[in-house]
């Protein structure tokens, strides 16, 4: 790689990061209530709304978190009465997660910057929907190549958790298109 492609490469990425940094904080802003939950909590909230009283272990697979990491989180939202954990009726030892009613009640608005796509034609849209799909490809392909087994599991567990829990979804084949790269 040449210095004018690596200076590209780092104008990319800050560029992604400070789009990202810009939704977020308008997202807030736009969404005063959700000042309280950070960017993790609201995901697993929203996954919770799909699909509670799912085991701790299969939650961080899906998510791609560390157990270690998802009950961090799972345990501040425990505090905010928004979930709670009980144990599985099948095996004591396995946890469940549910929401709560006020889990429940918490409202994800649609963000209001999604029209920031409007600017570009219809042929632009596609050809960015491209380029991003082909960035989420390299970027597993570079996980599938250091880590194969760990990625093939990884793979395996998350599609056969979709079979399990949302086969009837009616955007099944689209979620294990997205977690199976393919």
């Amino acid at each position: 790689m040449n210095d004018a492609d690596e200076m590209n490469n780092h104008l990319l990425f800050y560029k992604f990061s400070m789009i990202n940094e810009i939704l977020d904080q308008r997202n807030k802003k736009q969404n005063p209530e959700m000042k309280s939950i950070t960017k993790g909590q609201g995901r697993l909230i929203v996954f919770l709304k799909r699909k509670d009283k799912i085991s701790t272990r299969e939650l961080s697979e899906i998510l791609n978190i560390s157990v270690t990491s998802l009950n961090e989180t799972l345990n501040k939202l425990e505090q905010k009465n928004f979930i709670r954990k009980v144990p599985s009726k099948k095996d004591k030892r396995v946890l469940l997660v549910e929401l709560t009613e006020e889990g429940r009640g918490i409202e994800f608005k649609d963000h209001k910057d999604i029209d920031i796509f409007d600017s570009l034609s219809k042929e632009e849209k596609e050809n960015l929907n491209d380029y991003l799909n082909r960035l989420i490809l390299n970027i597993h392909d570079k996980f599938r190549k250091e880590e194969p087994e760990k990625y093939e599991k990884i793979i395996k567990n998350r599609k056969e958790i979709f079979e399990r829990y949302f086969k009837d979804d009616k955007h099944h084949e689209e979620w294990v298109k997205l977690i199976t790269c393919k």
